[in-house]
């Protein structure tokens, strides 16, 4: 059997993802541990920012963000961070 090693930055760029249609969309940051000490926890949260970061720079603003809890044994959490087009969420309804 052969061990993979894999660094908290790396799992973490590969759990967080980002869908969109060009207009709106979510970043969905899954599996943040509870622990404040936690490598993972830590990096997602990094990852997280830093997706939301690019999203700002291409002119997408965030409108609501939800913090859902995992189902199971409760020592994980998930956010989803629902984002628009700027030049949408300027338009009139």
């Amino acid at each position: 059997m052969r061990t993979t090693t894999c660094n908290p930055r790396e799992r973490a760029a590969g759990l967080v993802s980002v869908i969109t249609d060009g207009w709106r969309g979510e970043v969905i940051t899954p599996l943040i541990p509870r622990d404040p000490s936690s490598p993972l926890r830590s990096a997602l949260l990094n990852e997280r920012a830093e997706r939301l970061s690019e999203l700002r720079t291409l002119d997408f603003r965030v409108f609501t963000t939800v913090r859902l809890e995992e189902a199971g044994s409760g020592d994980h959490y998930r956010i989803i961070d629902r984002f628009k087009s700027a030049a949408e969420v300027a338009r009139p309804a």
